[in-house]
C-alpha cells in the first residue's frame, strides 16, 4: 500500500508562524484514535471478535513519527498491509465527506455497528475541536486533503447509544443465584442479559439449549471493551457455522475472495469452544470464544504460508489442499 501522511499547517496559507506543539501533538494523536478505533470496529466485524481487541493486533494500525515528510507516517510490512490500508482509507474518505460539511447517511453506511459509529463519531468531535483554527492535511503521493472541521452538532448525534442495537456471540446460561435470571459467556466472565418483551419466558431456557448463540440487543462494554452485559435482547439465534471474508493476524492479512467456512461449537464437558473447518482438517479448541477465533486464524494463515506459496510440488492430499485455498484467493 501507499504511504500516508498526515500534518497539521496553519488555515491562513500566507501565515509563517509555526504550529503550536499542544495542537499538532493532539492533533495527532486524534488522528490515531481514530484510525485505531476504525480498525477495531473492522476487526470484531471480520474476525468476529467480541471483547478486547488483542494489543498485537491494535498495533497493526499504528502510525510512526518522522521519515521522509514532517508528520506522521504509515508504512506496514508487506503482506500486513490489508487491515491498515482498509481502515486507513475509511478515515480517509470520512474526513473527505465530513469535512465539506456534508453528512447524510455516511455515519450509518460506513459505520454499520451502532457501538463502533459512537465511539468513531465521539472521536471526530474532538478532532474537530481541537484543530479549530488550523488544518489538517492528509493522503498519500496521488492525492493531498485537508480537514478543518465538520458538522459538529449533527455528528454529535451519533454518540448518543441509548436504544442502540448490537449483537454479542455466547452462550445462554441460567443464573446460579437469582431466579430467573440468564447470564451470556463466551470466556471466564459471565455477563448479566435480559431480554425484551417480545421474547417469551418460555423460550429463553431453549436458547440456553442451543449452544452458541447471537443475542441481538444493547451491547454494554467497559472502557477496554470487554461486554459487561446485554440489555432489551430482541432476537436470538444459533449458529452453526460462520463464513471469514478475510484472515487477519498480528504478522500477515489476507483479502480471500471466498469466505472460509468454520462451523461452531462448545464443549461442556471441557468447557472449550470449538471451531472446525472438516475440508482443511481444522479443529481449534479453546477456553474463550476470542481466542478460539485468533487461534482459527492463525492456523489458517499457517496452510496459506505453507501450501499456497510459489512451490507447487505437492502430491494427493496436499495437493488438494493448495488448490483448495489458491480458490479462495483473489486472482492477481
Amino acid at each position: 500500500m501507499d504511504s500516508f501522511r498526515f500534518k497539521v499547517v496553519s488555515a491562513d496559507p500566507n501565515s509563517k508562524k509555526g504550529i503550536p506543539i499542544s495542537v499538532a501533538g493532539q492533533t495527532m494523536v486524534d488522528v490515531q484514535k481514530i484510525l485505531t478505533d476504525i480498525g477495531c470496529m473492522l476487526m470484531r466485524l471480520e474476525m468476529r471478535l467480541q471483547n478486547e481487541v488483542p494489543e498485537k493486533l491494535k498495533k497493526k494500525f499504528d502510525l510512526t513519527i518522522g521519515g521522509s515528510d514532517a508528520g506522521i507516517g504509515s508504512g506496514p510490512s508487506k503482506g500486513n498491509e490489508y487491515a491498515l490500508e482498509k481502515a486507513m482509507k475509511i478515515l480517509c474518505a470520512t474526513l473527505d465527506f465530513l469535512g465539506k460539511g456534508a453528512v447524510g447517511s455516511w455515519m450509518t453506511d460506513f459505520f454499520e455497528d451502532d457501538e463502533s459509529r459512537a465511539i468513531i463519531a465521539r472521536d471526530l468531535i474532538e478532532l474537530n475541536d481541537h484543530i479549530d483554527g488550523y488544518v489538517l492535511e492528509y493522503g498519500n503521493k496521488d492525492k493531498t486533503s485537508r480537514f478543518s472541521g465538520l458538522d459538529r452538532e449533527k455528528i454529535l448525534v451519533y454518540t448518543d447509544t441509548e436504544d442502540k442495537v448490537s449483537a454479542a456471540i455466547g452462550i445462554v446460561v441460567r443464573d446460579e443465584v437469582k431466579r430467573n435470571h440468564w447470564n451470556l459467556t463466551n470466556d471466564r466472565f459471565i455477563v448479566p442479559i435480559n431480554f425484551d418483551r417480545n421474547i417469551a419466558v418460555t423460550d429463553i431456557p431453549t436458547f440456553a439449549k442451543a449452544g452458541p448463540v447471537i443475542v441481538v440487543g444493547k451491547v454494554n462494554r467497559n472502557q477496554q471493551g470487554h461486554i459487561i452485559s446485554v440489555d432489551k435482547i430482541n432476537g436470538c439465534y444459533t449458529i452453526p457455522a460462520l463464513k471469514f471474508h478475510t484472515i487477519v493476524t498480528s504478522n500477515s492479512d489476507r483479502d480471500l475472495l471466498n469466505p472460509v467456512s468454520a462451523v461452531t461449537g462448545y464443549d461442556q464437558d471441557s468447557d472449550e469452544w470449538t471451531l472446525k473447518c472438516d475440508i482443511l482438517g481444522i479443529d481449534i479448541r479453546k477456553p474463550s470464544w476470542d481466542e478460539a477465533v485468533i487461534a482459527f486464524h492463525e492456523y489458517m494463515a499457517f496452510l496459506f504460508d505453507t501450501y499456497a506459496g510459489e512451490n507447487s510440488s505437492f502430491e494427493g492430499e496436499e495437493k488438494e489442499i493448495r488448490e483448495y485455498l489458491l480458490s479462495l484467493l483473489p486472482v492477481i
